[in-house]
């Protein structure tokens, strides 16, 4: 057999190794068609391209995650049954909010918080704020203080078992940024610095408690401290577990608006 010959019969066996059977019985088929099923069933939120019609502002938006609602339920009850949150819903001098839950929903896509890390397993539920003012009379300055309830599941590790710290500081910074948002005229406060101190392992499937306050308020500058502490888990006794402290300075934007 020539050489020219020899190769042809090997493109021919090469070409039909490769090629789609057109029966649709037959079990590559039938793999292929599955295949292409499962992939269509999950959606693509990092990498799909924007929407030619951009959301009316007041439409429903499209979560991030898939939702449970019968686990966001148990979640809320679990929050709901903690001292801390019954007594800080008996406090007339904390409000309570759910600023995730109440933000325009065309937002939460593109938020960090409540669209990209929340959902199943990740930040389960929106975070509980409670926020209480004081304006002193000396200098007429506000101070204010923040204690968020939120609870973290397992997909929002660094090591296996431990929740990734990045995550402790940007909860850190979404307090505090709500916290300093009184100190301020036009509402808006950007983060100039933040220093955050890891004192314990946090682990994952816990409920956490992150406490802040103002400290000095200078013209367009505030100084934020807080605190942030692990529950026990379900059915296990113990103490709060202190995993991180935490300082920053925000700023007052010079193109915010005064209202």
């Amino acid at each position: 057999m020539s050489y020219f010959v020899r190769t042809l019969a090997r493109c021919l066996r090469n070409s039909a190794r490769f090629a789609i059977p057109s029966s649709p019985s037959s079990s590559s088929s039938s793999s292929f068609s599955t295949s292409s099923i499962r992939l269509a069933a999950i959606p693509d939120t990092h990498h799909a391209p924007p929407s030619p019609h951009p959301q009316h502002p007041h439409s429903t938006a499209t979560p991030s995650h898939p939702t449970n609602p019968t686990l966001e339920s148990q979640t809320d009850d679990l929050i709901a049954r903690l001292p801390l949150v019954q007594s800080l819903r008996s406090n007339p001098s904390y409000k309570e909010s759910r600023p995730h839950r109440t933000m325009n929903p065309s937002l939460q896509p593109t938020h960090f918080v409540a669209g990209s890390l929340s959902g199943p397993e990740m930040v389960t539920v929106p975070p509980f704020m409670w926020m209480a003012t004081e304006k002193h009379a000396s200098n007429k300055t506000l101070t204010s203080r923040v204690v968020s309830v939120f609870h973290v599941g397992a997909q929002l590790c660094g090591h296996p078992g431990f929740v990734h710290g990045g995550l402790l500081s940007v909860m850190f910074d979404e307090a505090f940024a709500r916290c300093v948002s009184a100190c301020f005229p036009s509402g808006l406060g950007m983060t100039a610095n933040l220093n955050v101190d890891f004192r314990k392992p946090a682990v994952p499937d816990r409920v956490y408690v992150l406490r802040a306050e103002t400290g000095t308020v200078e013209g367009r500058k505030a100084w934020v401290k807080g605190t942030l502490c692990s529950m026990p888990g379900q059915g296990e006794d113990g103490e709060p577990v202190l995993v991180a402290e935490a300082k920053a300075l925000f700023v007052e934007p010079k193109f915010a608006e005064v209202s």
